[in-house]
Formats: C-alpha cells, sequence, structure tokens
C-alpha cells in the first residue's frame, strides 16, 4: 500500500474525527448558552438582592476585597470572601470527586443539576434569615459549573469569564480562530449582558427567591439539554 493511500485514509479518519467533535460541540451550545445566561442573572441577583458581591465572576470579588482592604467607603470584605471560597470549594469538589475519565457532557449536567438544587435551598434560607449562606451556597454551585466548563474546553464558550473571551474577539487575528469560534464568543457577550439584565428585572419585581427559583429552573433545564446533547464520552 502506498504512503499517499496510508497518508489519505488517515487524513480521512483525522478529518471523520474532528468533524464528530465539532458535531458535538454545536449540540452543547444551547445548554452552555443557559448556563451563561444563569451567570448574569445570579450575578445581578448577588448584587442587587444578596449583598455586594459576585458570585459567578470572582475578578469582581478580587476587587472588592482590594477596596475593603484599604477602608474604601461602603466597602466590606465579608460577602467577597464568603464568595471567593464558596467558588474554590465547588471547584474543588469537581475536581476530588469527578475522575478525569468521567464524561464531560455527563458531569457538566450533574453539575448543572446539583446547581438548581442549590439555588433553590439558597432561595428558602434567604426567606428565613438573609445573612451569607445564600452566597456561599450560590458561589459554591457556580465553582461547580466553572470547573465543568473547563473540562469541557469547547472554544468560545466559557459561561463566565468574559475578559478572555473579550480579548479573544477582539484581539486575536482571524487566522488564530474558527468563524465558529467567534461567534460562540460574541454570542456568550451578548448573552451574559442580557442575563444581567434579565436578573436585575426579576429581582425588581418579583424578588430575591423567586428569582433564584428561577435560575433553578434555569439549571434544570440545562442539564435536561445537556442530557439528550449526544453521547458522553470522556473527551467530550
Amino acid at each position: 500500500m502506498s504512503s499517499g493511500t496510508i497518508g489519505r485514509r488517515r487524513g480521512g479518519r483525522l478529518s471523520a474525527a474532528t468533524k464528530a467533535v465539532l458535531d458535538q460541540g454545536d449540540r452543547l451550545v444551547p445548554p452552555l448558552l443557559m448556563l451563561t445566561l444563569l451567570s448574569g442573572v445570579i450575578d445581578a441577583v448577588s448584587l442587587l438582592g444578596l449583598g455586594h458581591v459576585f458570585v459567578a465572576n470572582m475578578t469582581g470579588n478580587l476587587v472588592l476585597v482590594g477596596l475593603s482592604l484599604t477602608g474604601a467607603p461602603g466597602s466590606s470584605a465579608a460577602g467577597p470572601v464568603v464568595a471567593l471560597g464558596g467558588f474554590v470549594v465547588g471547584a474543588l469538589l469537581v475536581r476530588a470527586v469527578a475522575p478525569r475519565r468521567a464524561g464531560h457532557r455527563a458531569l457538566l449536567g450533574v453539575c448543572a443539576a446539583l446547581e438548581a438544587a442549590l439555588f433553590v435551598v439558597a432561595a428558602l434560607a434567604w426567606s428565613y434569615d438573609g445573612g451569607v449562606l445564600p452566597i456561599l451556597l450560590c458561589a459554591v454551585a457556580l465553582g461547580m459549573q466553572n470547573a465543568a466548563v473547563r473540562r469541557l474546553g469547547l472554544a468560545g464558550l466559557t459561561t463566565t469569564v468574559m475578559t478572555s473571551t473579550l480579548t479573544g474577539l477582539v484581539a486575536d487575528r482571524a487566522e488564530r480562530r474558527t468563524a465558529s469560534t467567534s461567534g460562540r464568543q460574541a454570542l456568550s457577550v451578548l448573552t451574559l449582558v442580557a442575563g444581567a439584565g434579565v436578573g436585575a428585572v426579576a429581582v425588581r419585581w418579583a424578588g430575591t427567591p423567586w428569582t433564584l427559583t428561577a435560575v433553578a429552573v434555569l439549571a434544570v433545564a440545562a442539564a435536561v439539554t445537556v442530557s439528550v446533547a449526544g453521547p458522553t464520552g470522556s473527551g467530550g
């Protein structure tokens, strides 16, 4: 058999494998966009309803901690520190409990379902006594989500971290990214903004507990959508 024939066959196999990965990624776009919307809503809830704190985007909390250390007016380290701690715990849970060989989509679906449960408990806790427990629970949920999405590794859809997404969308040369990646990056940014707007309106008109419950429903929808996205291999 000639080397050219072998090369064509290998190229065919590689092309088929690459196409399969891309197809699987396309099927995961809807649930990941749901989780991006969720991230925008939950940060609006945490900023407006739970206290001046982020539970999805940790960069903001680091800034808030820095402000509190300088004694800036109106700043407090308690909420941001609790959120940072909860986020780390959530990410560590995924790292410690889920084996590397676990199906990545299955992991994402389980994490989304657990998020829903944590949001419901957070809503009940806020209705009962408020305090920092709802912040902690929501941050744990988003820590799990971020760890699961990171393991999935789908370019252009991180669900929370928009600094690198914006940088890639604006600064990367065209040859370094595909059209699908650019589209995902743009959709991610727009979806997060939309989620924040929806969250702000919901907190204003429905209140914090009901908005947290709605976020739980969104997490369940994401989990169901992941479950029907296709077979769950360890690499995708």
